[in-house]
């Protein structure tokens, strides 16, 4: 993202009695064509974008271009001085997509100008997701977010592990566990919701895209299996009764989950925990809990 602050002079004029400016944050002139300008804010210029009679096949998305020219100017040289967008190409030799703007001036019609609040797209609805996962604390008291960025996603990590304080039983390098099949970067980062109904689709999505998946015991601990989710992911949102040996592991762990189609987020795990290798496994049925 680039910023275009405080740009341009009121007296720069094409011709002396010419009412507006062409002074500008950012300007296309001499034939420029096929650019793509995106995700740039423009604030405070005579011009907020100036475009040339030739310039044609650019693309203008998604870009905040507010305040131009700054209120004492216009009050100064009329209104006509400037605006956030100064175009004079034929209608339709430029395309203008989902930019924030109030000012227009141009032949374009309909004008791209005022636009301020319009309905949520999936960009929008990604930004908001990874802004709320950054207010949100974790519910799990060792993990924190190390990535809240959009960026390509990598490869998903295949399996994970995680901490718990085990019930023993008889044998005493075994532990029984019972709870939920959650996807465990989901459930750290807000666990009513991670294991809500409403969360099936959700879960489903991460665990199609190799989230690691875990067992929430009903005291709200995590056990990550040893083997990845090879044998818990028929049992997604299921309660389950698990058995097998447990072993104190030091290392940090990174969980990464999707944000929309092509972005991650990490929660990092911290200060030791404790894998479980899956000795038996069982759903328990409904009219068992």
């Amino acid at each position: 993202m680039n910023i275009f602050n405080g740009n341009g002079a009121a007296t720069s004029k094409p011709t002396p009695t010419s009412p507006f400016s062409d002074n500008f944050g950012l300007g296309l002139f001499g034939g420029s064509t096929n650019n793509l300008v995106e995700h740039n804010k423009f604030g405070g210029n005579v011009n907020g974008i100036y475009i040339h009679a030739s310039s044609a096949g650019n693309v203008f998305h998604r870009n905040v271009i507010l305040g131009n020219p700054p209120v004492q100017v216009s009050n100064d040289f009329g209104k006509a001085i400037g605006a956030d967008i100064q175009d004079f190409a034929p209608p339709g030799a430029n395309t203008f997509d989902d930019n924030r703007c109030l000012t227009y001036a141009g032949s374009m019609q309909p004008a791209p100008c005022p636009n301020i609040s319009t309905p949520d797209n999936d960009e929008d609805r990604q930004e908001r997701d990874v802004a709320a996962f950054g207010r949100n604390r974790l519910a799990f008291p060792q993990a924190h977010l190390v990535n809240a960025v959009f960026h390509p996603s990598g490869r998903l990590l295949p399996r994970a592990v995680g901490s718990a304080n085990p019930r023993q039983t008889a044998a005493s390098d075994s532990v029984t566990v019972t709870g939920k099949v959650v996807d465990a970067a989901c459930y750290m980062l807000h666990a009513p919701a991670a294991t809500a109904a409403s969360h099936r689709d959700c879960g489903a999505a991460c665990l199609a895209r190799g989230v690691p998946l875990a067992i929430a015991a009903d005291d709200g601990a995590l056990y990550f299996p040893a083997d990845g989710n090879q044998r818990l992911k028929s049992l997604l949102h299921a309660r389950v009764r698990a058995s097998g040996a447990v072993v104190e592991k030091h290392d940090p762990m990174e969980l990464k989950m999707p944000v929309g189609d092509k972005n991650q987020m990490v929660v990092r795990l911290e200060g030791g925990y404790k894998q479980i290798t899956i000795e038996t496994l069982e759903r328990i049925p409904a009219e068992k809990r």
